[in-house]
């Protein structure tokens, strides 16, 4: 449970859906959408609340994140980086269909944790071998802690609303 909790606060649904709800809550109507989050969601409602009101985030529930956390967990943060810049460059990023930003991310996120190569040719290859497994993994993070993904945040928003 701290895993997911940890997982779901670190990603760009969780940032969207903080996001939304102080912009259209408050008081007492925040209270309630936090608990129908934290419902829908299955985590505690405090926990919840203090990482939506308050920005609290769990602490890592590993001392060392196995490979396919750290994969997802940079796809998330790559996924929120793009979205920042689509909104500022072209006001679109909250139309865009998955894979407008989710593939870039992904990209961009191997990028980063390939390291220590120095010729282009070897850095290209890898990351192309790196991309389908990458994919692979993020869904398999996602499906395996039930975690929201991009297509699922307009339904969690209208379920909560």
């Amino acid at each position: 449970m701290k895993a997911r909790f940890f997982l779901f606060a670190n990603s760009y649904s969780a940032k969207k859906i903080s996001i939304y709800l102080k912009g259209k809550f408050g008081g007492k109507k925040l209270t309630k959408a936090i608990k129908r989050l934290s419902a829908v969601l299955d985590f505690k409602y405090r926990q919840t609340a203090d990482f939506i009101i308050f920005d609290v985030k769990p602490k890592r529930p590993y001392k060392r994140l196995p490979n396919c956390l750290r994969v997802y967990l940079e796809i998330e943060k790559e996924l929120s980086k793009l979205s920042e810049e689509k909104l500022d460059e072209y006001s679109t990023a909250l139309e865009d269909y998955q894979r407008q930003l989710l593939y870039p991310a992904i990209e961009r996120a191997i990028g980063n944790l390939l390291e220590n190569i120095d010729d282009d040719g070897e850095f290209q290859k890898l990351s192309e071998e790196k991309f389908r497994s990458a994919i692979y993994t993020y869904y398999k993070v996602a499906r395996k802690y039930g975690l929201p993904t991009m297509r699922n945040i307009p339904f969690i928003l209208s379920v909560i609303s």
